[in-house]
């Protein structure tokens, strides 16, 4: 997802220069923070945090993963040439994914020891962050909304985690987050960004016009959003949701269709799907770069999606929402559900619950700072911490 925010920056050599005249060598060093970026959703919850701390004068070490659209998604942002690319995905297979992580992770120490003044690593479920920030002694901040994916090295190695208020202490207790390791949040990740999200009256024209669409304003738009196949928590049971759901929507003569993969290979996989499965494939748009998904969801009649963020997204712009994920119900997907904003696709029998109508006035949920300020007061702690760095 992308945050349209206007993102700014500055260098710290002319800032330095301008408000000391003794050399830059006996300059004090700036306090640092480093801020890991490994899966594109996290592109649109840390530029806010980027911006404010660069603003404010705190250097912010960027680091990337080169997985599924986050560099094009950081770049579109604004941070092209502020961020340095470490690391890949590594894959389905659990072998190669344990390889991956430990070979991140020393790649991210060989990088990161080079800066000397870091107060805090923070990151939404970077796993290599983790274990590089322990390995040189900075303190860990995480951050995880799905308690049912792998948290060990979260929960064991990290500072302080900052998790939705929603998950209940006992499920903490199962899965060993220690108490006061915990740091509880109101609301959801998303309204972080949701509040700078300014929307592009003119994103469903300007993307029909690049992509030579030509679809009809009577057509139900629908956006679908795949499962996360190589992710930890992935279900087999996602994607036959998935071949079902694509066939129910592109036999319908009324609905279009924009298909969001994951990576480049789920492109190809979903493509090669609907020519196997002999549906009309000009009843749906497979998109290859990455776009504004705010502005997506705000535009489609409803979305779905086999994850977790977009849905929340779509949720909190008053888009309908139906979920194929099919792994452990996590608190906070059960909450929307019970409260009426988030629809199970759990069997196909259940895909009769869509509603295939155009969506009315969206009604988007209040959004308030409460996320933005739980997860500041976590950084500045340590910030103003004289006893942490390397």
């Amino acid at each position: 997802m992308q945050c349209r925010r206007r993102i700014k920056f500055f260098t710290t050599e002319t800032q330095s220069l301008e408000i000391s005249p003794v050399p830059a060598a006996n300059l004090p060093m700036k306090k640092a923070i480093w801020i890991d970026v490994d899966n594109s959703p996290h592109v649109p919850l840390f530029a806010p945090l980027v911006e404010f701390y660069r603003d404010s004068g705190i250097e912010v070490v960027l680091t990337a993963r080169n997985h599924a659209q986050t560099i094009e998604l950081l770049e579109n942002a604004g941070f092209a040439g502020t961020f340095q690319i470490i690391g890949k995905h590594y894959g389905k297979n659990k072998f190669n994914k344990i390889r991956g992580l430990l070979v991140r992770a020393r790649q991210l120490v060989s990088y990161i020891k080079n800066h000397k003044n870091i107060k805090v690593a923070v990151s939404h479920g970077s796993r290599s962050m983790v274990l590089a920030a322990r390995w040189l002694k900075i303190p860990v901040l995480s951050m995880y909304d799905y308690e049912f994916t792998e948290t060990s090295i979260f929960n064991r190695f990290s500072d302080k985690v900052l998790i939705p208020d929603q998950i209940p202490d006992k499920t903490l207790d199962e899965i060993n987050l220690p108490a006061a390791k915990r740091v509880k949040y109101e609301g959801l990740k998303e309204e972080l960004y949701l509040n700078y999200f300014q929307p592009n009256k003119d994103f469903w024209r300007e993307f029909t016009e690049t992509n030579k669409l030509n679809i009809a304003g009577s057509k139900i738009l629908i956006a679908l959003r795949p499962p996360a196949t190589t992710a930890n928590y992935h279900s087999r049971e996602s994607e036959r949701l998935l071949s079902e759901l694509l066939t129910y929507f592109l036999s319908n003569e009324k609905t279009f269709t924009v298909i969001l993969p994951r990576t480049r290979e789920q492109r190809i996989e979903i493509a090669q799907l609907i020519k196997d499965l002999r549906l009309d494939a000009h009843r749906c748009f497979l998109i290859e770069t990455a776009v504004s998904g705010l502005d997506l969801a705000l535009s489609v009649d409803l979305l779905v999606s086999g994850g977790g963020t977009m849905n929340r997204e779509a949720v909190l712009l008053g888009t309908p929402v139906y979920s194929i994920f099919a792994g452990k119900q996590g608190a906070l997907d059960a909450a929307m559900e019970k409260s009426g904003l988030l629809t199970f696709i759990r069997q196909p029998e259940d895909i009769s619950k869509i509603k295939l109508e155009k969506k009315s006035a969206a009604q988007k949920a209040p959004l308030t700072d409460r996320v933005e300020r739980s997860v500041k007061e976590q950084i500045n702690y340590w910030l103003e911490s004289s006893e942490s760095g390397i």
